[in-house]
C-alpha cells in the first residue's frame, strides 16, 4: 500500500458510516496538535495512516524528510484535516496531502 492509499481507506470507512473511527481520528488529531511532533500522541495519530515501519517513519518524521518543506506541509495538513468532523474528514482528509508523502518510498 501507500500512505495515500491508507488515508483513502480511512476516508472510505468514515464515509461508510464508521463514526467511531471518525471520532478516533478527530480525538487523536487534536492530541497530536496539542502535544506536537515526535510525541506519543503524534505517533498514535500517524499510526492510523501507516501499514509499515517505513511509512510511519515518513509520517513521524524520523526518516530523512524532516525539514523537507513540502512534506512538512503535507504532514501538517494531515493532522489539521483530522480535527474536522466525520462529514468533512470522510471527504477531505487527504486535501493538501495527496501523494506527496509517498515520494521516494519503496
Amino acid at each position: 500500500m501507500s500512505i495515500k492509499s491508507n488515508i483513502e481507506a480511512v476516508m472510505e470507512q468514515i464515509r461508510n458510516g464508521d463514526n467511531a473511527l471518525a471520532e478516533d481520528v478527530q480525538a487523536k488529531a487534536v492530541s497530536a496538535i496539542k502535544k506536537g511532533e515526535a510525541s506519543p500522541e503524534w505517533e498514535a495519530y500517524m499510526s492510523l495512516f501507516s501499514q509499515s515501519p517505513t511509512e510511519l517513519a515518513r509520517l513521524m518524521p524520523t526518516d530523512s524528510t524532516l525539514g523537507n518543506f513540502e512534506m512538512d506541509v503535507a504532514r501538517t495538513y494531515l493532522v489539521g484535516n483530522g480535527t474536522c468532523g466525520a462529514d468533512t474528514t470522510g471527504f477531505h482528509l487527504i486535501q493538501g496531502v495527496e501523494d506527496k508523502l509517498d515520494e521516494g518510498l519503496s
